[in-house]
């Protein structure tokens, strides 16, 4: 069968990220996306500009239809918005218990603004991460989440609340190479190391996510369903394109044409 994954992410007007990045992520990785929405945005190339968490049992309902048609083979998490959210997504998936999840805990926007808060990641550390298979963190996100301040100790922090493997993007870091670390249980498994290209982008932390489920959905182990997540990404920041006055909008269909 065709692989469906539901997303659960919040609405990007711009088509840059969020929902809209996870469909256009799946539409060039060969699965379908079905999109349950948490929160509506106001928000350009430039910055977020107010955001409306939607009511989380409307977004249950959603989920619920969506999995009671579809053979949905992963769930990817992305902006929630509110512990209230956070707290209905642990119920919900404790009645999926053999769908994997993907969680892209996302705590601020491209340009910084701040999406969450302190209830918000309590909730991800004492209920979601319990339920969640790959999460995938920038370093800025994981050492707020875990309170470290260095990375191996803050994925055997994040391991100890029941995640098995963590993917840490070093897409925020400097220098002239990126260093992603794929960890399983808190150790450190493998690391990816790819250039880093000038500019700011837009969506690559919702494409890297989508792009991975992508993988688990077509029946990809986790490490090489993170190396292909990888290279998908990196072709689409490297297509990228300035569509408005902001950051960068990845051109994930550069994957399909083959460019290099």
């Amino acid at each position: 069968m065709f692989p469906v994954i539901l997303s659960v992410a919040g609405f990007d007007p711009g088509g840059g990220a969020g929902l809209q990045a996870d469909l256009l992520t799946g539409s060039a990785l060969g699965v379908h996306v079905c999109t349950a929405v948490t929160a509506l945005t106001v928000q350009d190339s430039v910055e977020v500009h107010s955001v409306q968490v939607l009511d989380p049992l409307y977004t249950r309902d959603q989920m619920e239809v969506l999995m009671a048609d579809f053979s949905v083979s992963v769930v990817k998490l992305g902006m929630l918005g509110s512990a209230a959210m956070g707290r209905m997504l642990a119920g919900f998936l404790d009645r999926h218990p053999d769908v994997p999840v993907v969680l892209d805990p996302i705590l601020r926007s491209g340009g910084g603004q701040l999406l969450s808060g302190p209830d918000l990641e309590k909730i991800l550390l004492s209920e979601l991460l319990p339920r969640v298979h790959v999460l995938t963190p920038n370093a800025p996100e994981i050492l707020s989440l875990s309170g470290a301040d260095d990375l191996d100790e803050a994925a055997r922090i994040l391991a100890e609340c029941g995640v098995e493997w963590i993917l840490v993007s070093g897409g925020h870091g400097a220098g002239v190479n990126i260093d992603n670390r794929l960890y399983r249980h808190g150790v450190l498994h493998d690391r990816f190391v790819q250039e880093r290209l000038p500019g700011v982008f837009h969506g690559s932390g919702c494409t890297l996510s989508t792009a991975i489920a992508a993988g688990l959905a077509h029946g990809r182990r986790v490490p090489e369903a993170v190396d292909a997540a990888l290279a998908f990404t990196a072709r689409a920041v490297a297509h990228a394109r300035a569509l408005g006055r902001g950051q960068l909008f990845l051109d994930r269909a550069a994957f399909l044409s083959g460019d290099a």
